[in-house]
């Protein structure tokens, strides 16, 4: 994949015998570092499907930017989603996302069972992944249901939970191709920003609704399984 770098330079107007000076020409180092984690995943022998290849949506123009990263939060995809195909699932998210008003896809990242990792929102711009606390922040979702049968305590759950006790589970388990291109990815974000904190989507300050669940209990033990190999810090403490 040629990288495909933005250039930007200032015109000169020229007079008849007079020498042009240097041009200088800067090049947009965050086209860059997005094309230096691409390449970085694929270094470690992992799948990257960039936005174009599962068929996303053109985003709505002028969204908010963002950079300088030092947290990642991790999701996952709901107890409506299983482990099927990742482009049908992004593009479903995606649906989702902007029936309700998000600019884009909320995650940049997501993650399907088979270890595919598909670039969701671009990493030059804000997310929408976690409730008044996108700032600085990358969001990644795992393609999958990662609640066990009782959480939430509704209908669904009720419903879950007979299931399990006539033998019937319905609880999953995450597959090791999909936390291997988690943790690749997780690397490679690390090489570009100075990443300090690491937490499932509840742990951060002020959730509601499905925030307060996400990523399900076993989720967060991936979390704090993948924080204790890296020595990553949990999300910040609610601000007084």
């Amino acid at each position: 994949m040629a990288a495909n770098f933005a250039t930007q330079a200032t015109a000169q107007e020229m007079k008849p015998g007079e020498f042009m000076c240097p041009i200088p020409i800067s090049v947009n180092d965050r086209a860059a570092t997005r094309e230096a984690i691409i390449k970085k995943v694929q270094s470690l022998s992992a799948t990257f499907v960039e936005r174009s290849s599962w068929g996303a949506m053109k985003g709505k123009p002028e969204m908010v930017m963002d950079w300088d990263y030092s947290m990642i939060a991790l999701h996952h995809a709901g107890r409506s989603h299983s482990c099927t195909p990742g482009a049908e699932q992004m593009q479903e998210i995606q649906k989702g996302h902007l029936s309700q008003k998000y600019d884009d896809i909320g995650y940049h990242y997501g993650i399907d069972c088979t270890g595919q990792i598909l670039e969701g929102r671009d990493i030059r711009l804000q997310g929408s992944s976690v409730l008044k606390y996108n700032t600085g922040l990358i969001g990644i979702v795992l393609l999958e249901n990662l609640t066990t049968p009782e959480e939430r305590g509704d209908w669904v759950a009720k419903g879950r939970v007979a299931l399990d006790s006539i033998g019937y589970s319905t609880t999953n388990v995450i597959p090791t191709a999909q936390i291997d291109a988690l943790m690749h990815l997780i690397d490679a974000l690390k090489s570009v920003f100075v990443i300090k904190h690491f937490g499932g989507h509840r742990e951060y300050p002020g959730q509601s609704s499905e925030g307060k669940i996400c990523p399900g209990n076993i989720g967060m033990e991936l979390v704090k399984n993948i924080r204790a190999k890296t020595q990553l810090l949990p999300p910040p403490a609610p601000q007084p």
